[in-house]
């Protein structure tokens, strides 16, 4: 808080050799460019990597496409054809994993799938890279847009069932595992998105549902602690039973069922503590809200499965604004 501390402390690292530019804004950091819009709006853009993929895929006059991926899931291919060694397979996939994380939240569930391969990557899998390269082609000036209306940190999440089931080899655990997908929200901004596969089988849409709603709660309880935290460091009055409040927005009825009610039914008497830790925590006293959502507007579809280009382009502008 101490303004002096901070200028002593810059000074001291100019003294050893550290080139420091203090500026009164944020135009760039860390390849993200920073963008104050003229209606109040910030935008966060990475177009210095997307070239940097394009050419290293040899893809900078590729034609473009709607979506980042195919609707059908992407497999192991473990007898497919060898990839044509065009471009560094594991070198772009981290490139583009760090486009994902940080301006192009639409890209997330595409870009994992092609980091399951890293390892051992067939032509399918180099194949839905150039996919990826073709959809950035055609958005590149794209990126985060941020017009927070408040400080209300939400979640949406959500699940695919089984979606491998017809794609891996059915003798393969993974095939029956299920993806989680979910968005945490401060005042409608994305703060943090996921989509990852689940680490056990889920034995029903219903369990996949919770187990992904369950994670989804390790990062939205913490994350509002944490935000309760800045607000006194910062002095930042959260008292408001609409800052205080959390809604976690499910599409599911039997994990909004489980979410609220203390008994389990025969089908779901399994999941134990590992998936029920965040109960305590749910309830209009208790801080977090699990509440119905539509389909159409669940922002977490996205990071679940490929979608048809119309609802991928509705879904990105609800996410990114």
């Amino acid at each position: 808080k101490d303004g002096k501390r901070i200028d002593a402390k810059i000074e001291a690292l100019k003294k050893r050799g550290f080139k420091l530019t203090v500026e009164d804004d944020v135009y760039a950091f860390l390849g993200v460019e920073v963008t104050r819009l003229s209606n109040g709006e910030i935008e966060l853009k990475q177009r210095g990597l997307i070239n940097k993929v394009l050419a290293a895929c040899g893809m900078e006059k590729c034609n473009m496409k709607a979506t980042p991926c195919n609707q059908e899931p992407l497999g192991t291919d473990a007898h497919g054809d060898p990839v044509s060694g065009h471009f560094e397979y594991a070198s772009v996939v981290g490139m583009l994993m760090y486009l994902s994380s940080n301006s192009r939240p639409d890209i997330q569930f595409s870009v994992h799938q092609c980091a399951r391969f890293t390892h051992f990557p067939k032509k399918t899998h180099e194949d839905a890279i150039y996919r990826i390269c073709r959809y950035l082609q055609g958005t590149k000036e794209k990126g985060v847009r941020f017009k927070p209306d408040g400080l209300k940190l939400d979640c949406y999440v959500d699940a695919d069932f089984a979606g491998l089931y017809n794609v891996e080899d059915s003798q393969d655990p993974v095939c029956v595992k299920s993806r989680t997908g979910y968005c945490l929200t401060l005042g409608s901004c994305p703060l943090i998105w996921v989509s990852k596969l689940q680490t056990e089988v889920a034995l029903s849409t219903t369990e996949a549902e919770y187990i992904a709603l369950s994670q989804s709660m390790r990062d939205l309880i913490p994350m509002r602690r944490l935000l309760q935290e800045a607000g006194e460091a910062l002095s930042i009055d959260l008292s408001e039973a609409a800052h205080l409040h959390s809604t976690v927005f499910e599409d599911n009825n039997g994990a909004l069922g489980m979410a609220h009610l203390p008994k389990m039914s025969p089908r779901t008497k399994h999941i134990a503590v590992k998936y029920h830790h965040f109960r305590e925590d749910v309830g209009e006293e208790k801080g977090i809200v699990v509440v119905k959502i539509d389909m159409d507007v669940q922002k977490a579809d996205i990071f679940t499965k490929g979608l048809p280009g119309e609802k991928h382009q509705a879904l990105r502008k609800l996410l990114m604004g």
